[in-house]
């Protein structure tokens, strides 16, 4: 099958990768063939590695930094992300130590000492790269790879500031972005889920609150999200990802029965701590937004917008900034 002009891929191998695979797939290819270009907006996030959800990539789009918009004769799976002054970042595939990895390089790169060099490929820094997908994606897409980047230390919200600054654009997008963005949440579903509760309206979560057991102090348990509510309740919000149960990796090759039973014991303990309400949500709950809004609400969460008090920024550590 042919998934981009003059590219010719496996049919069988292509379809069993997933969407940000593929295009790195093409992006490497493109690289080669064109090793001047510089990737930008969803294709830099995919050459990073950055969370978000794979449904970006369904119009198969390649994206390059160019000087001006795109011409007549562009290939139409490509779009041109007009910048000037372009601030640039080397990533390599590399082989070393018999391991394959990917390294970002400063540009000019310098290739001592890192190995053996399969793919080289120049995209825009990480944090032009969080700009401009911000600019571009709602802010539930795109909150998972604000999270992403800051956990992985790619960006600062002081440099996003910065750069912000030096725009001539309505970077008010990527300033909620910067408002809310939260490296403690573990994953991408979990960006997910804390973008699509605050666009809801509900009060900002406390992330990775952990309770101690009171029956035994040594055992201790990390809750997801967690509100304190003035009234004295204490509300948790657990995202389950199906690979909790599935996966050996995740499950240390229990069996699903043994699993629940350990949740289940998690729970008698998190009631144990005074916690009132546990709320379980899962990816699809989550994209459908009415089963996870009903969840909450019957709990009583409380809303933001009803409550100024509930509305506040929290730094990587959880605490008020």
């Amino acid at each position: 099958m042919r998934p981009y002009r003059n590219m010719y891929a496996d049919s069988e191998y292509w379809s069993t990768l997933p969407p940000p695979e593929r295009s790195r797939h093409i992006i490497r290819t493109m690289a080669q063939q064109y090793p001047g270009r510089v990737f930008a907006g969803l294709s830099a996030a995919a050459i990073l590695s950055l969370e978000y959800p794979w449904g970006l990539h369904a119009d198969g789009l390649i994206y390059i930094a160019a000087p001006r918009g795109r011409s007549a004769g562009t290939h139409p799976q490509l779009r041109h992300i007009v910048l000037t002054d372009t601030p640039v970042r080397t990533v390599v595939d590399r082989i070393d130590g018999g391991r394959f990895g990917t390294l970002i390089l400063p540009d000019p790169a310098t290739y001592d000492g890192i190995g053996d060099v399969v793919n080289t490929m120049r995209i825009t820094t990480p944090a032009r790269t969080l700009v401009d997908c911000g600019l571009r994606y709602p802010f539930v897409q795109t909150l998972p790879m604000f999270d992403s980047a800051l956990r992985r230390n790619l960006a600062t919200r002081e440099g996003l500031l910065e750069l912000c600054d030096g725009l001539r654009a309505d970077c008010g997008p990527v300033m909620r972005l910067l408002r809310y963005t939260n490296p403690l949440n573990e994953n991408g579903g979990e960006s997910l889920c804390y973008g699509t509760i605050i666009e809801e309206g509900f009060a900002v979560p406390e992330l990775q609150h952990v309770f101690i057991d009171p029956d035994d102090p040594r055992v201790r348990y990390r809750a997801d999200f967690v509100w304190h509510t003035s009234d004295g309740r204490v509300i948790v919000l657990e995202y389950d990802g199906t690979r909790k149960y599935v996966d050996p990796a995740m499950t240390n090759r229990r069996d699903v029965r043994d699993v629940v039973r350990r949740e289940r014991a998690r729970e008698d303990a998190l009631r144990r701590a005074k916690v009132t309400a546990i709320i379980r949500t899962d990816y699809d709950e989550v994209i459908r937004r009415t089963p996870l809004r009903r969840k909450l609400l019957t709990a009583g969460v409380p809303m933001a917008v009803a409550d100024p008090r509930y509305e506040r920024r929290l730094d990587m550590h959880g605490r008020e900034w």
